[in-house]
């Protein structure tokens, strides 16, 4: 089977031919260079360990570059091989702090791979995946309100 496919950074030139029965021939070409995506930086994550949904985490990417900017930036998560990518949010800021995820699988350490989707401002991207993975354990942490007032069947 024959497979076609365009590379970026490559130019190529496209000429439309066309013609009517009895009429003339015309045609017209255009000469395009095709989109590539952000050259690749790298990804890290802060601290490399954690408990969950204690919104500690930091990710960041650093020396993401493309002519296509602004450059727009989607963090994920995954839990596994057999699980999906989780989103974290995205928008144009490389970083993203106060970030609280599940624990991990015991089974696997309770590591979670982390990965980042980079995009110029043509649609064009590039799915890194972190320097590392992070290390994040079951746990819970009681945050003792600032005020608490408890009312008991009418009765403060």
């Amino acid at each position: 089977m024959f497979t076609c496919f365009l590379v970026g950074g490559n130019k190529y030139e496209f000429t439309l031919i066309g013609w009517i029965d009895g009429g003339i021939d015309g045609n017209a070409s255009r000469e395009v260079t095709i989109n590539e995506p952000p050259n690749v930086g790298s990804c890290t994550a802060s601290p490399r360990k954690g408990v969950s949904l204690d919104p500690s985490f930091t990710l960041s990417c650093t020396k993401f570059t493309d002519t296509e900017t602004p450059l727009h930036y989607e963090f994920f998560y995954s839990k596994g091989e057999e699980y999906k990518n989780e989103t974290l949010g995205s928008g144009e800021e490389d970083s993203r702090s106060r970030i609280t995820f599940p624990s991990g699988l015991k089974r696997i350490r309770y590591e979670l791979s982390l990965y980042a989707k980079v995009s110029d401002s043509l649609g064009a991207s590039r799915m890194v995946e972190f320097n590392s993975s992070i290390e994040v354990i079951h746990g819970w942490r009681w945050v003792e309100p600032e005020h608490s007032h408890i009312t008991v069947m009418g009765c403060s």
